[in-house]
């Protein structure tokens, strides 16, 4: 069951400028950078509110789903993401409703969470992430 909004996705081309613009412009800091070379994305972790913006970066240029990403559309918004308690228990309801997912089974996520994606096909062409988290970021 979905419980809230997690974050936002954002695809950007240098984490490290887009951290400092949203810092000047917004005064925005993040709680935590990390870097997961398993999908050559380097991601950092801003709280607006209860809701966070997850800034992606590829860890090198065209590097995963996020470095295609930036090649086809740009920088921008790439997904959002569900928190939801019990993935296992969402992937088995999803499927069993015919939608079909990238990941159909949990995979690792930022901050040590288990995510998985659906097909935007089934999302009005929005890339939806689901997350379940073990603590707050």
């Amino acid at each position: 069951m979905i419980e809230i909004i997690d974050h936002f996705g954002i695809a950007v081309h240098d984490l490290d400028k887009s951290l400092a613009d949203y810092n000047r412009i917004f005064g925005l800091t993040p709680l935590k950078i990390e870097i997961h070379e398993n999908i050559c994305v380097r991601m950092a972790f801003i709280r607006v509110g209860e809701l966070l913006l997850e800034l992606l970066e590829p860890t090198a240029p065209g590097a995963g789903r996020i470095g295609a990403f930036l090649e086809e559309k740009g920088e921008g918004f790439h997904h959002i993401a569900f928190r939801v308690d019990n993935l296992d228990a969402e992937l088995d309801h999803l499927k069993s409703v015919g939608v079909a997912l990238r990941d159909e089974t949990p995979r690792d996520g930022g901050d040590d969470s288990r995510i998985a994606f659906v097909e935007p096909a089934f999302t009005n062409n929005v890339l939806t992430e689901l997350v379940e988290r073990k603590k707050e970021v």
